[in-house]
């Protein structure tokens, strides 16, 4: 239960700073958004007074009562107001984020948030006032709060807000998947979203807190009985999106059914009396009577669970032995010297299966880079605000997909870029001002998809980077022997990325220490991926990631080179061929380059790379494979090209990563057939070399 209880409210919280950042675009609280954060604010007051956390209920109790009078119009609501409500409910937000992560690593909660409620109180009752709307009735949905005796007390209140006796009448029922927990709640999930839809609506069980009511829904399902003109299609759609769904039906009911609560079968029964002298009208206002003669339940599968990630990562490791295993099988030299033509038909079928199930199991990890995109959203609004400058963030690719570990990888960087560009990046707004720039700075976060890898781009359009000053403070701190003569401007910016580099003079909250880029580089490295960075003085910097799309398998080719196998990656391959000596030149530089329809590329020697004895140093007698990245497109020169290889990529072992000699540009290993092992090369750190 503690689980299902995080991982929702981690979920609620999520689309909570979205509306509240919505909101605040807006610079108005619109009705939908209202009533989401009443949603919201509802459904974790009831998980948490479910689960014991009166700390968190009573808090979010506090917020619920201010969006309750919102709602009613019992508030001003202009600009100011909004402005001062999104900051509370965003410090609320924070609190229960820290308290949330706090009981997922088995801490325990503070439990005294007195301060914050008071303040929620105090706020509330300053925007009270001369509201227009502060002695009007209370919204019919607040009717129907959990904190009240239930639905049937509601019902017994509301008969005045019955003026259109004619408007259809449905039965819901609703079972929700076994051991999901939280019945009641989750019930109390299905009301709030169906009720701003509803005339009437009343259900059974009728009071959602009480323990006993989880039981009677596990037993005999959640029933509501509504009253309501919109469209059915849409009413089951709203069903039918909740969580742990395991079916649902939406039937009409006939005013007069015995099976409908007295309160709302007496009200359709005087209707139903009523318009004998206008039999035409009366037959107009009840669309629905014809569809009451025969119901029939539609069941509604849901199509959605949730899994744990320890599971999923079992799952992938299982297919990685499945497909090292199977090469080790098919690829068998003993195997493969007989030629049986049915045993060969076999393993084609076999690695057919196996390639559909590696592509769903890939495809179950894979999530898109939305969720860690929007949450950026919050950081430059904070980060923004307290060093006095306007940012907007642009967000580009967010379908973008890419392995969960690997999103769980970026956020830190991510938000250490993010800050950093509107520290200290853009400009305030009198100095963009002045520099002829629009006031408010822009920032870009960009995703897309390349090859087998993922790029996402960091641009923002503030004062760039001081080449001279990078390379002063790289001189001051012993990191670099060369003149500033010799320095590319591509190296200069690259001197960021080292341990304790900062040209900042200043240290605030959010820079200067000198450390945060450095880590930066080391997390998008244990991920394989590679970072570099570009500016423009005064028009801006941009910061390119490039990360591999999956850590898991990849389709390669296998070259040697002496007696070493390497993999090479499928996606990275251009094309092979055997030039001759004569096809080679030197350029000035005295490196080698090779014409290919009227397009020159240096050629590499793999053997000088990683100082392996080759079998051929002769390019009449070895091959040659052209190689194309985002940074550059080269000629790999090795003694062969063996054929292709699904890989399984294992990390080098530690001792070998630790001391890192000579294996640069070597991005793992993998298992081959025979059992013996490959090394994967990492084609973007061997443009680097």
């Amino acid at each position: 239960m503690l689980d299902v209880f995080i991982f929702e409210t981690q979920q609620l919280l999520e689309t909570l700073e979205e509306t509240l950042l919505q909101s605040e675009k807006e610079k108005a609280l619109a009705d939908e958004h209202i009533n989401e954060i009443f949603r919201i604010m509802h459904t974790i007051k009831g998980s948490a007074a479910m689960m014991q956390y009166d700390y968190l209920s009573k808090l979010a109790h506090a917020l619920e009562d201010l969006f309750d009078k919102i709602r009613a119009g019992q508030t001003r609501t202009g600009p100011d107001e909004v402005e001062g409500v999104i900051d509370l409910v965003l410090a609320a937000s924070d609190i229960f984020g820290a308290e949330i992560d706090k009981l997922s690593t088995g801490m325990k909660g503070e439990g005294d948030f007195s301060e914050l409620i008071d303040k929620v109180h105090n706020y509330l009752k300053s925007i009270q006032g001369d509201a227009p709307g502060a002695e009007g009735p209370p919204n019919a949905e607040t009717a129907s709060d959990a904190g009240g005796g239930g639905a049937e007390d509601a019902d017994d209140g509301g008969d005045d807000d019955y003026t259109d006796y004619g408007t259809p009448l449905y039965k819901i029922k609703i079972t929700f998947e076994a051991g999901c927990q939280m019945e009641n709640m989750r019930a109390f999930g299905v009301v709030n979203s169906i009720t701003p839809h509803c005339q009437k609506i009343i259900h059974k069980p009728a009071d959602l807190e009480s323990e006993e009511s989880s039981e009677e829904i596990i037993n005999n399902g959640f029933i509501l009985y509504i009253q309501s003109g919109e469209n059915p299609d849409m009413l089951k759609k709203l069903v039918d999106e909740i969580m742990f769904l395991q079916s649902s039906s939406l039937i009409p009911i006939a005013p007069d059914s015995e099976e409908l609560p007295p309160s709302m079968r007496q009200k359709a029964q005087e209707e139903h009396e009523e318009p004998e002298e206008h039999p035409d009208k009366a037959a107009a206002d009840k669309p629905a009577a014809a569809a009451v003669a025969a119901p029939t339940e539609v069941i509604a599968k849901q199509n959605f669970i949730s899994v744990n990630v320890n599971k999923l990562d079992k799952l992938m490791n299982l297919m990685g032995e499945i497909v090292t295993t199977e090469s080790m099988v098919t690829k068998n030299p003993e195997v493969a010297n007989l030629h049986i033509d049915t045993f060969e038909r076999s393993s084609q079928e076999l690695r057919k299966l196996i390639n559909e199930l590696q592509d769903i199991v890939m495809s179950i990890r894979m999530l898109p880079v939305s969720n860690s995109f929007q949450k950026m959203h919050r950081l430059v609004r904070d980060v923004s605000k307290k060093v006095g400058k306007e940012v907007d963030l642009v967000l580009i690719g967010e379908e973008t997909e890419v392995d969960k570990n690997i999103i769980d990888t970026l956020s830190d960087p991510l938000m250490h870029l993010i800050r950093n560009s509107v520290d200290h990046g853009i400009e305030p707004p009198d100095v963009r001002v002045k520099n002829g720039k629009p006031s408010t700075g822009r920032l870009t976060l960009e995703a897309r998809n390349a090859g087998g890898d993922v790029v996402i781009i960091v641009t923002d359009d503030g004062q760039g980077l001081d080449r001279n000053a990078i390379i002063k403070k790289a001189v001051e701190k012993g990191l670099t022997t060369k003149s500033e003569h010799d320095i590319t401007d591509k190296e200069a910016y690259q001197m960021i990325f080292l341990p304790g580099f900062s040209t900042n003079t200043e240290v605030t909250e959010f820079s200067g220490r000198g450390v945060g880029m450095d880590v930066v580089k080391r997390n998008i490295d244990k991920v394989g991926g590679s970072i570099s960075l570009d500016s423009t003085p005064g028009e801006g910097m941009t910061v390119q990631i490039r990360i591999p799309l999956t850590l898991a398998i990849i389709d390669g080719m296998k070259l040697r080179v002496g007696k070493l196998v390497f993999i090479v990656p499928m996606l990275s391959i251009q094309e092979s061929f055997k030039p001759s000596e004569g096809d080679v030149f030197l350029d000035p530089d005295g490196s080698e380059m090779i014409m290919i329809r009227g397009e020159c590329y240096p050629v590499i020697r793999m053997y000088n790379i990683f100082d392996i004895e080759p079998d051929y140093t002769s390019f009449d007698n070895g091959i040659l494979i052209m190689i194309s990245t985002d940074a550059a497109t080269f000629c790999l020169f090795v003694d062969e090209l063996i054929g292709e290889q699904q890989a399984v990529i294992k990390p080098l072992p530690e001792y070998i990563q630790k001391h890192n000699v000579g294996m640069h540009g070597i991005g793992g290993c993998a298992v081959l057939g025979d059992g013996s092992i490959s090394l994967i090369i990492d084609i973007n750190s061997l443009v680097e070399e």
